[in-house]
């Protein structure tokens, strides 16, 4: 699910923020509460922070430009999603291997028997 930075917090009388620096770029794991961007307005510097785990998917606006009150800064790919597919990805892997290991074992046993039988 996707999970939007909205640019919020402001005083009442400021309507924009000049970005300054964002601190990851699209396709970064960030953890909820890693601070995401760090913007500027009239009376000082602002840090957001990340509102969920997960993957920052999206990314509005490119630092040195103007963003107004209320506008979604980026999209964060909610975790949970990403960490489901991930599990799913790597029981099939653990599937895999541990059939092909079966598969050796199947191997060996058929190899006793025959030396068995001669």
């Amino acid at each position: 699910m996707m999970k939007e930075i909205v640019l919020e917090g402001l005083a009442a009388q400021i309507e924009e923020a000049t970005l300054q620096n964002w601190f990851f770029e699209e396709g970064d794991r960030v953890n909820k509460g890693d601070e995401l961007v760090q913007l500027s307005t009239g009376d000082g510097t602002l840090l957001i922070p990340a509102i969920a785990s997960g993957v920052l998917a999206e990314v509005y606006f490119d630092e040195g430009e103007t963003v107004p009150r209320g506008d979604v800064l980026c999209l964060i790919d909610d975790e949970k999603d990403l960490g489901k597919d991930e599990e799913n990805d790597d029981d099939k892997e653990e599937a895999e291997e541990d059939e092909e290991d079966d598969d050796e074992e199947d191997d060996d046993d058929k190899e006793t028997e025959d030396e068995d039988e001669e």
